[in-house]
């Protein structure tokens, strides 16, 4: 299992962190203004396809949120 946001995810071999956005229903084009860790480690928007995610990580998907 994969925890997504405090969610359990079920983990497949092959799975990248692209998988954990569309789990959390994170629509595509919000892909650019997200921010996401990795067992704490921030991952780079440009890494979403090519970072795997093991067995028990843990992911945090944010997006930020501007105020004035």
């Amino acid at each position: 299992m994969v925890s997504v946001n405090g969610k359990e995810m079920k983990w497949e071999e092959g799975m990248t962190v692209e998988d954990a956005i569309v789990f959390a229903e994170y629509p595509e084009y919000n892909y650019p203004i997200l921010v996401v860790t990795l067992n704490g480690v921030h991952v780079k928007n440009d890494q979403f396809k090519t970072t795997p995610i093991k067995d028990g990580d843990v992911l945090k998907i944010m997006q930020p949120l501007a105020g004035g």
